[in-house]
């Protein structure tokens, strides 16, 4: 039994939760004390939920968790129950429910482990829990092995399980075959257990300083105390002890340090600053994507910490590694690293450490040691040199624990910088002071006459700017009235210049205007004078207006220049130059030419006879060039003979002479006679076709021929051929009409598609073939034409060609995609492994509706519901080669082959089948009137199988063996089942192994022999006529068995002991 509280306290006292006034006090006297604790906020106790000594009824149900096939266990009815059982009683979990072994298939004999799952057979990991444990069939203790081999034939099936007070906290049950269909068991001692989890801070080790405290009963315990981690113990008296702090060793940071005092009037040196908001970056701060054995990202006030699945260890011995990464920069790791053995719970060995990853090998940074019932724990900081980052990993290293052991660790990774608006940083180096905005406290200026800034940057200023101004200014720039002056958004100077009676001068290379709709004027009352200085041009260039040069006084307006005639004036107009009156006297040069509309007519220089008539739109002056390019041309008389006459049309043109080539002797035109007499050739570059009209016909005369491209054409005699291989075949691409009947000589050639086919919709182009061939098919086909024609009173006919497989088809059609029912002309059938052709006509109505037919055109002779009158012989396919022969003797229908040897027949009046000859089954067994055997010359054995692997080969009547009778043979190593399948089995052991033998079928002998003796072997029949086991010890040991009504029975045995 535990101590009770009041054996070591005198009394409890209950204070409010301000911890200032006493509410309530519980002492150890006569005087009975009440006192309530609410399970929650870190209390909680610990009641076993099964009474002791109770049967746990074992089912198998669905598992709603996660759909598992061999389900889940339920446990009086629920599904993976958690169970507290009371250490030093004894619990019976009943497996008898048939779901047991029956669910999903699947057999689920319960054991149980260390770990969840452990004991599953093959599992890599855990051990099995098997202290008290009795495994019982039918109320008859066996082992394990046996309870999971007899668990399908037993009436009964329990496991039980006494807890004695060495059990483990927690431990788990399960099934041996299947994982995830247990739960969780937790011990206790057996009374009701009250426990207080609460976090604290301070740690006081044990030590050699004891602390006496007596009760009422005169009990006495001791506290040990001891002076370490900062701590000094002082003996003042035998009754007093001074608990003092010397040299506290404390890892500060200035956070922790300001906390404690934030004032301070000493002089402070810093190096550097940055002032902002102190919130960590997420994009920058932290970790990387940690995994799920982790919570938080390890940013201020989210620190990087082990999931609660972590946090405790049971395990035995074993070593747990948890890493994480920094985000990839330089910045300081803080981290806290621990663990506590919990009460009750020892070890041999237990250490944390923190270690960073060099590149090369892990480097230790911090580590602990020890197993004593204290909190061992480390905190630090490192900073992070590499830009990159930095990886790390918390290994804690367990060996001999007996309960649970709890693990602590948290980390934190804040960049150097400030990264959420900073707004002051200094730079040392450079002796810079960085802010976001200056502003001063009160009126007073920002920097003073005597001491002035050297530079000053700001998006924006407000205020005076004094004194000389050098450099550049970034920004608009706005008058006293707010008046915008420079528009530095779009780089214009938005405001007249006005400069009094001062000359206003501009010394940039080029001086733009800003894009406007508004007009820009240059006024004054005197000479507004542009001059273009010597080697520069004067460009006034309007590019999307007009520029207007106007004297409103009526005075001249003189473009031109320096009095010495030295220079020129050029007038350059993208849109146009608009003379709102004639220029007189002076011509117009174009100095690159005229590009563009002009308007107006153009007169010639000498006589001033008109050129051009810009009210007809008409040249009337003689064109005389060696080139004239242009839409319609009307000319009367045309008398250059070396023009070239290039594109357009020529309308109403005559040729008063002969025309020739460009050689100048090559005739082309005949102009006496009227005639063509050069080649026509529409060769590539001419556009569009060649079209020759006549009212009569077209005579060729000569031996020559019409040629299109080289290709097809007409030769001398009118025939059309390929005038460029005579050879190959000529192509018509559209249809062809005969008004007269058609003649082929030798005779006509079509076009056949082949095609490999599966199985699907396969489309039929008619104006491309009307034969295909499809090999092979593998599954239902789909014929689709397409392309008939669709006029009315058509017939076409298409043929399909299929070389079947092992299944034959005929194929459905569609006409265009839409399915169609032919109308079979005759029997119509497919022959697996032959060539089948199917002959469709169809035919379009002059209702425009489709009949369609279909008739077989391969030669199979399909004879449905015929009567054949007399014998059907069988020929060759050449048709002169007599194959065999089926007559009608007497009525019985007999079958002759080629030489009129009966063969075969049937007999109609005794319902069989007589066969004469030898019946040959793949060319090497032949079945004869009176036996099966091999044929003449053939080697190799008979076999007769049934019909499927359940079923058997009977024989009615006695069996005689002229040989040896040989039966099949199963060789096993090692323990396992003995099959049913081979006649002898012969057995390997490699230790003490056990055999199983199911029940076979009745009149099945069995032999089981040893051939190898590696220790004993027990082979353990599902029923055994006179017994339960059979043992072999030595090589050559065997036994005969037949199964009998009463199961297997052994006839024969040779040194096998039968129990």
């Amino acid at each position: 039994m535990p101590t009770a509280i009041y054996d070591i306290f005198r009394y409890i006292k209950l204070y409010s939760p301000d911890g200032s006034t006493l509410e309530q006090r519980l002492e150890a006297d006569n005087v009975n004390d009440s006192l309530k604790i609410r399970r929650g906020d870190g209390v909680s106790w610990n009641v076993p939920t099964v009474n002791p000594g109770a049967t746990i009824t074992v089912t198998v149900g669905f598992d709603t968790g996660g759909g598992l096939a061999m389900g889940a266990y339920y446990l009086d009815g629920v599904e993976q129950k958690p169970l507290t059982l009371a250490r030093g009683s004894t619990y019976t979990f009943d497996q008898t429910d048939a779901t047991n072994s029956s669910y999903g298939g699947y057999l689920s004999p319960l054991v149980f482990s260390n770990t969840a799952d452990g004991a599953v057979s093959g599992a890599i990991s855990g051990e099995e829990y098997t202290t008290g444990v009795t495994y019982l069939l039918d109320d008859v203790s066996v082992t394990k092995a046996n309870y999971k081999l007899g668990f399908t034939g037993a009436t009964t099936r329990q496991v039980k399980i006494e807890l004695n007070d060495s059990a483990p906290t927690t431990f788990y049950y399960g099934s041996h075959d299947n994982i995830g269909q247990g739960g969780t068991i937790t011990t206790t001692a057996g009374d009701d257990i009250m426990m207080i989890n609460v976090d604290y801070d301070l740690d006081v080790p044990p030590g050699t300083t004891k602390i006496e405290l007596t009760d009422v009963n005169a009990a006495t315990t001791h506290v040990e105390l001891s002076a370490a981690g900062g701590i000094q113990l002082t003996r003042k008296s035998g009754s007093e002890i001074e608990i003092g702090s010397f040299a506290v060793a404390e890892i500060d940071t200035l956070h922790t340090v300001t906390k404690r005092n934030a004032i301070t009037t000493n002089q402070l040196y810093i190096q550097d600053i940055e002032v902002g908001n102190i919130t960590s970056s997420t994009t920058e701060d932290g970790f990387v994507s940690p995994t799920s054995e982790f919570l938080g990202t390890g940013t201020v006030g989210d620190a990087l910490r082990l999931a609660i699945d972590q946090r405790e260890i049971t395990s035995n011995t074993v070593t747990k590694t948890f890493t994480f990464n920094s985000k990839p920069s330089k910045g300081v790791l803080q981290y806290t690293v621990g663990y506590q053995l919990d009460s009750g719970t020892s070890a041999t060995a237990v250490s944390a450490s923190i270690q960073r990853f060099n590149g090369v090998t892990w480097t230790t940074l911090d580590t602990v040691s020890g197993v004593a019932g204290v909190p061992y724990e480390f905190s630090n900081l490192y900073n992070e040199a590499d830009n990159s980052g930095g990886q790390y990993r918390v290994v804690f290293a367990i060996s001999g624990n007996t309960g649970t052991i709890t693990l602590e660790l948290q980390a934190y990774y804040e960049i150097i910088e400030i990264t959420d608006n900073p707004v002051l940083r200094t730079e040392s180096g450079t002796g810079t002071v960085r802010t976001r905005d200056l502003a001063p406290l009160g009126v007073n200026d920002i920097g003073r006459g005597s001491e002035p800034y050297d530079n000053v940057y700001a998006n924006t200023f407000h205020g005076h700017l004094q004194g000389t101004f050098d450099g550049e200014i970034t920004g608009s720039v706005f008058a006293d009235d707010s008046t915008q002056l420079v528009d530095a958004v779009n780089g214009y100077l938005t405001a007249d210049v006005n400069v009094g009676s001062n000359p206003f001068t501009v010394t940039s290379s080029q001086f733009n205007t800003a894009t406007t709709t508004s007009a820009i004027n240059l006024n004054s009352t005197g000479n507004i004078n542009v001059n273009a200085t010597t080697g520069g041009f004067l460009n006034l260039i309007a590019e999307n207006g007009t520029i207007n040069i106007i004297a409103e006084g009526g005075n001249d307006i003189f473009i031109g220049t320096k009095a010495d005639g030295t220079n020129t004036v050029y007038i350059d107009g993208n849109t146009g130059i608009d003379a709102r009156s004639p220029f007189i006297n002076n011509p117009i040069f174009a100095r690159e030419g005229f590009v563009g509309d002009l308007k107006g007519s153009v007169f010639a220089i000498d006589d001033s006879s008109t050129v051009i008539d810009g009210n007809t739109g008409t040249v009337l002056g003689e064109v005389n060039n060696s080139q004239v390019t242009t839409a319609n041309a009307e000319i009367g008389t045309f008398t250059d003979t070396v023009g070239t006459i290039t594109a357009g049309n020529i309308t109403g043109f005559k040729m008063m002479s002969d025309a020739y080539g460009t050689n100048g002797t090559s005739k082309l035109v005949d102009a006496t006679a009227n005639q063509i007499v050069g080649e026509v050739n529409a060769d590539t570059n001419r556009t569009g076709a060649l079209t020759i009209a006549s009212d009569t016909s077209i005579t060729m005369s000569g031996t020559g021929v019409i040629k299109f491209n080289n290709g097809v054409g007409v030769d001398a005699n009118g025939k059309l051929s390929n005038v460029a291989n005579a050879a190959q075949p000529i192509t018509i691409a559209s249809p062809v009409t005969l008004e007269k009947e058609l003649r082929s000589s030798p005779g006509a050639q079509e076009k056949m598609l082949y095609t490999n086919v599966t199985t699907g919709t396969y489309a039929i182009d008619t104006t491309d073939t009307q034969n295909v061939y499809w090999n092979a098919p593998s599954g239902a086909l789909v014929a689709n034409f397409t392309g008939l024609e669709t006029s009315t009173q058509r017939v076409r006919r298409v043929r399909i060609h299929i070389q079947q497989g092992s299944t034959a088809y005929i194929p459905s059609i569609e006409v265009n995609g839409v399915t169609q029912t032919p109308t079979d002309l005759g029997s119509v059938a497919s022959t697996v492994s032959s060539l089948n052709i199917f002959e469709y006509t169809f035919y379009r109505t002059h209702t425009n509706t489709w009949e369609i037919y279909r008739q077989q055109v391969d030669g199979t002779l399909s004879l449905v519901d015929t009567q054949i009158n007399g014998d059907l012989a069988f020929y060759s396919d050449d048709g002169a080669t007599l194959a065999g022969t089926i007559t009608n003797n007497n009525n019985r229908l007999e079958f002759l082959n080629e030489d009129g040897t009966r063969m075969m027949y049937f007999e109609d009046t005794q319902n069989y089948v007589q066969i004469d000859t030898a019946l040959s089954v793949n060319g090497s067994q032949y079945v004869s009137t009176s036996k099966i055997q091999q044929g003449a010359g053939a080697a190799g054995d008979i076999t007769i199988e049934p019909g499927a692997t359940s079923g058997e080969v009977i024989i009615q009547g006695g069996l005689t063996a002229a040989g040896a009778f040989t039966g099949s043979r199963q060789t096993i190593s090692g323990p396992g089942a003995i099959n049913l399948t081979s006649l002898h089995t012969e057995i390997t052991t490699t230790g003490a192994d056990a055999y199983t033998l199911a029940n076979g079928a009745l009149g099945q002998m069995k032999i089981i022999s040893m051939v190898v003796d590696g220790g004993d072997a027990t082979i353990t029949p599902t029923t055994l006529a006179n017994g339960t086991t059979i043992t072999f010890d030595a090589v050559h040991d065997n036994v005969t068995l037949i199964y009998g009504a009463n199961g297997w029975l052994p006839i024969a045995v040779q040194n096998a002991v039968i129990a």
